[in-house]
């Protein structure tokens, strides 16, 4: 008789063999026919390893790396490597279709005299067949003579096995609340911290993200990974960006946006495009960039300052074409965008455009315009700028962006004829700037040195030993990625 608390024949009757245990079972309980076999072995998951490894080594087979995690996804019914069958079919003495891997096309005579294909298990269907020229309804292709009893309980025990599928997730809330609570901390430290050391943080995180999403999980939770290994990516950009690295950068922020997509947030979105539009920016492609930023100039973000950060991205690009009423049109833009702000970023720290970023991309976009009245603009905003961020918690301040709203300070001086000032910040740029290296900073650099060089201040000798300290400045090289941290 079966013994329903423990699943396999509590007294099978004389001269059973494992075949015909696990047949039993199977037809009682409706599991699967690996199960089948491992129930009527008398093994848990564990043992059933255990046995397995046994077997690799008696018989001299290199021993696979088996975890209990791929046992039970394949007692659900996800299926095992080529490789995995055979050693299966060894340990359990029978072949692949009796473990429910292949199919059984043997001929078999029915009550009509016609020749159907032997049985399939129908947990291979899970569809209800009605075969025609039968007596009796059955149960996927050919599993004749079921009384309608045992059709009906079929079905629904492949109904509930469908449940517990659908149910089952490889991430739970504590999962998901490290995943985010990691995300925010480095987020919040990118800005302050060597970018190296935190690019290496974010690599493992995303991988985290990546390994989780190759698993199954509810939906929710597949948009709230998504989102995860979209900022994680957009973060990968930012900093192969600052490290130099552009086609690298290019590459994450691309699969950013992805996965942006894929985790339907415009933020995210709008955010990506930015990135993307930055780093056409600093590559000169000017009129790529500005075509970035109108790819989703139309979206919303549901909270935050991305659009913000959209609209002075673009401002700076149209100013270095001298497009003075465009570039003017998207600073408008970018007031307008901070006005409408719903709610703060939920996520802060290098993700957020603060009013202090705002100021020194304007005052940049002020430097590029020209003219003496924009220079004392630019030389006000930036400074102002440089405020804020001095003012800053060392745990909140963003070293990269205070060095650049410096340089706009120094290149406003240039274009005033102040040479003393501008000497000033970019020496203060050279000690706020070495423990955090970036890219966009030596780019500054060597633009504000071609500055000097085109002014009428340009045989000054302070003018000559400040272009010879940008020169070696710059020399020192930047990070390198490790390799594969592109993809």
């Amino acid at each position: 008789m079966l013994d329903a608390a423990g699943i396999r024949p509590s007294d099978p009757p004389p001269g059973w063999s494992r075949a015909q245990i696990a047949q039993a079972i199977h037809e009682c309980c409706g599991h699967l026919r690996l199960k089948c076999f491992r129930l009527a072995s008398g093994w848990t998951v564990i043992s059933a390893i255990e046995q397995f490894h046994r077997m690799c080594d008696q018989e001299g087979i290199k021993r696979r790396g088996l975890t209990e995690r791929s046992w039970r996804q394949w007692e659900a019914g996800d299926r095992p490597s080529r490789d995995y069958e055979d050693l299966l079919c060894r340990l359990f003495g029978t072949g692949p279709v009796q473990l429910g891997f292949a199919s059984d096309y043997t001929q078999r005579p029915t009550r009509s005299g016609l020749a159907l294909p032997a049985p399939r298990d129908p947990a291979a269907y899970g569809r209800l067949v009605v075969v025609r020229g039968l007596d009796t309804p059955a149960l996927g292709e050919g599993i004749a003579y079921r009384t309608e009893e045992e059709v009906i309980m079929a079905a629904a025990r492949e109904s509930a096995r469908f449940g517990q599928r659908a149910e089952r997730t490889n991430v739970g809330p504590q999962t998901l609340d490290q995943l985010d609570a990691d995300l925010r901390r480095l987020i919040s430290a990118y800005p302050r911290r060597p970018v190296f050391p935190t690019f290496l943080e974010v690599l493992e995180l995303r991988n985290r993200a990546f390994e989780l999403l190759e698993g199954q999980q509810h939906p929710r939770q597949t948009r709230d990974l998504y989102l995860v290994a979209g900022i994680a990516c957009g973060i990968l950009s930012n900093a192969s960006f600052d490290l130099g690295k552009m086609d690298a950068a290019g590459t994450q922020a691309r699969t950013a946006y992805l996965c942006a997509e894929l985790a339907g947030s415009n933020w995210l979105r709008i955010w990506v495009r930015g990135m993307q539009s930055m780093i056409a920016y600093w590559g000169d492609r000017f009129e790529e960039a500005i075509d970035l930023a109108s790819s989703v100039r139309e979206l919303t973000p549901e909270h935050g300052s991305s659009a913000v950060r959209l609209a002075s991205v673009e401002a700076r690009a149209q100013a270095r074409l001298h497009n003075t009423e465009a570039a003017l049109a998207a600073l408008t833009a970018a007031t307008v965008a901070r006005e409408a702000m719903t709610r703060p970023d939920d996520f802060g720290g290098m993700m957020a455009f603060p009013e202090e970023k705002q100021l020194f991309y304007s005052s940049t976009c002020q430097v590029w315009l020209g003219g003496e009245s924009r220079f004392r603009e630019a030389a006000r905003n930036a400074s102002e700028a440089v405020s804020v961020y001095q003012e800053a918690p060392p745990e909140r301040r963003r070293i990269g962006e205070m060095c650049l709203a410096r340089l706009d300070v120094a290149s406003a001086h240039l274009g005033l004829g102040e040479l003393e000032g501008a000497a000033h910040e970019v020496r203060s740029v050279f000690d706020a700037a070495t423990l955090r290296r970036t890219d966009s900073v030596r780019q500054r650099l060597q633009q504000v040195k071609e500055q000097m060089g085109e002014s009428r201040l340009r045989t000054a000798p302070l003018a000559g030993n400040l272009r010879d300290e940008i020169i070696e400045f710059c020399a020192a090289p930047v990070p390198a990625l490790p390799e594969g941290a592109a993809s």
